[in-house]
């Protein structure tokens, strides 16, 4: 199964980093608590698990050009994506809280698995952003939310089951809190090698596809393969 390859591919790397993952987790962890350097620091620590899905050497230098490369960008990010999250639970409360809305029961029965959907869909979208921002060439906002989007939608299955995963390690690391510190670590690793593998899974069907559509074209403008074999 594909998703088992991307964990058991994400888990080697992120082991055989595990130590330096430490330290630049509880960097991270330092810097959420301070709240706005937060996103500088995820920036810097997804450029270590760049390096370490591709194998390549990694040293205190690449948390920096991390930060610096890639740090503005994460806090627009993040900022974009908590103000979608703000949009989605102010619906979810307007809809469940009667007296603050004049919205009919049968609405609002409605409405909130739909805005709970939607919540769900963001959340892949975040699970894939922040390894977008690094993978991808020209890594503007709306074309890394677009690109996150669009494997959610096209990969929903193994996006959810990338969640549980995600969500179990947490749970894992909460009644282990050491774990906590490395817990962003492993999600980083993740979350790059998902994309990683997916990306390059849907360019090969894409591109298997466009050739069988070719070699297609190509028997009817010829003979039938029997009469050719003659």
């Amino acid at each position: 199964m594909r998703v088992m390859r991307i964990v058991a591919k994400a888990a080697v790397a992120f082991y055989d980093e595990l130590f330096f993952y430490a330290g630049v987790g509880l960097l991270n962890l330092i810097s959420w608590l301070v709240v706005i350097p937060g996103p500088f620091a995820l920036a810097g620590l997804y450029a270590v698990g760049h390096n370490a899905i591709r194998g390549r050497g990694i040293k205190w230098p690449t948390v920096w050009e991390g930060v610096k490369e890639f740090g503005l960008r994460s806090f627009v990010l993040w900022l974009t994506i908590g103000a979608v999250y703000v949009v989605i639970g102010f619906n979810l409360w307007f809809y469940l809280t009667p007296d603050a809305s004049p919205i009919p029961t049968v609405v609002a029965a409605w409405a909130t698995p739909l805005f709970l959907f939607i919540g769900l869909i963001w959340t892949g979208v975040t699970f894939y952003a922040q390894a977008f921002m690094m993978e991808l060439e020209s890594p503007r906002i709306r074309l890394i939310l677009r690109n996150s989007l669009f494997l959610t939608i096209l990969q929903p299955i193994q996006t959810l089951m990338l969640l549980m995963v995600a969500a179990l390690t947490l749970a894992v690391s909460i009644a282990l809190p050491v774990l906590l510190i490395v817990w962003p670590g492993f999600v980083s690793t993740l979350a790059l090698t998902a994309v990683r593998t997916m990306v390059e899974d849907l360019s090969n069907r894409a591109k298997d596809k466009q050739d069988n559509d070719k070699s297609g074209k190509r028997r009817k403008r010829g003979k039938p393969e029997s009469l050719a074999d003659g």
